[in-house]
């Protein structure tokens, strides 16, 4: 009698895809899966589900294999991202959902939204499949093969029938442990003399030629790419607010480079997850360089919460990373750029570079070059 469960077949297949750290995000639904995740499968417990798809993202980048488990209604919240890294530069993601609103659901709010997620991935031009017997994912393993080799994205919808034969009362609760922070952030009322573009140029000069660059979208990709275009740059084309996150995943697997990430005012306050997950993980190889000109600076400058008196270098401190500063003078940024400390925070003015064009790389060129230079 064969008394292995859905769930273990799950993990199997993942396991023999060389899949080695899944991304999860809580659901009850799920509760029978994660009771018997393999001890050499790793969880990375992530904060909302876009932050999933940019780990993911960055991770795939160096070479590595994820998966995502998350509720179905996260799906709604994936659009952005799931177009704008794994579908546009054409990397391979299989999501594994617990189906609410289809089956025995007493929920109201997930009814509404579970019956139109058919609908919602077809629309998507997502590839997914139902979940409801063991005869459903009996062949799992051959499937995500075909999900690794197309390069594709694919949704599994496992529904609750999935569990009904092996259902476990798992359950892992949490207790606070929060420590102790001190802190004393200094106010800001200078004036910048620098523009992004000549920030730029002074990274450019005082990084080392092994060291990798992720660039955030917009202007300081492409100020970057007018600056000094080179194979180790990741040219971030689309997902405000990830070029942090996809930093932090490739620092983490490539312990033997430095990662630089150009970043800005305007993506950490459209997603502070970032700031929660530099603390987080805190990749001893990873410096983010926040340029704050306290203006959305890719979509005609307009005022962030930094012209506001929000201090970014206050919330990262307070979060427990010591390793960061701020500046608004060239010596001094220079320094912690060659100190390579975790968190540069570089006062700029607001303003674009006019006179450079448009990245003219595709977004898979930029891909197969950055991680052919890896190698």
């Amino acid at each position: 009698m064969n008394t292995t469960s859905n769930s273990q077949i799950i993990w199997q297949a993942m396991l023999d895809n060389n899949i080695d750290k899944v991304c999860y995000l809580p659901c009850n639904k799920l509760n029978a899966l994660m009771e018997v995740v393999p001890e050499q499968t790793k969880i990375w417990d992530i904060t909302k589900e876009s932050i999933g798809l940019a780990v993911s993202f960055g991770r795939s980048l160096a070479g590595r294999r994820s998966a995502m488990c998350i509720q179905s209604t996260g799906l709604g919240n994936l659009i952005t991202e799931l177009y704008t890294m794994q579908k546009l530069y054409q990397e391979a993601l299989p999501i594994f959902v617990s189906w609410r609103g289809y089956y025995q659901e007493p929920i109201e709010a997930q009814i509404i939204l579970g019956g139109k997620l058919e609908g919602l991935l077809n629309a998507l031009e997502v590839e997914y499949r139902i979940c409801k017997s063991r005869e459903d994912v009996s062949d799992l393993s051959e499937d995500l093969e075909k999900v690794f080799s197309n390069n594709k994205v694919k949704v599994y919808m496992m529904s609750p029938e999935l569990w009904e034969t092996n259902v476990v009362d798992f359950h892992s609760f949490g207790q606070p442990q929060i420590e102790r922070v001190a802190i004393d952030a200094p106010a800001y009322s200078g004036s910048p003399s620098k523009t992004r573009i000549q920030a730029i140029q002074e990274i450019v000069q005082a990084i080392g030629k092994r060291d990798l660059i992720v660039a955030q979208i917009g202007f300081p990709a492409k100020e970057l790419y007018n600056t000094h275009d080179r194979d180790e740059n990741f040219y971030m084309l689309g997902a405000l607010g990830s070029a942090t996150e996809v930093a932090i995943a490739l620092a983490m697997e490539l312990p033997d480079r430095h990662v630089y990430v150009i970043d800005g005012d305007g993506s950490f306050f459209f997603n502070p997850n970032q700031l929660v997950d530099i603390a987080t993980h805190n990749p001893k190889n990873l410096s983010v360089i926040c340029l704050d000109n306290g203006s959305w600076g890719s979509t005609g400058n307009q005022p962030t919460l930094s012209s506001q008196g929000m201090n970014l270098s206050a919330m990262i401190n307070a979060m427990g990373v010591e390793s960061s500063g701020m500046t608004d003078q060239s010596e001094t940024f220079i320094s912690m750029l060659q100190n390579r400390e975790r968190f540069i925070h570089y006062m700029i003015k607001a303003g674009n570079d006019t006179v450079g064009g448009e990245i003219p790389l595709k977004a898979v060129e930029i891909k197969e070059r950055f991680m052919a230079a890896l190698q």
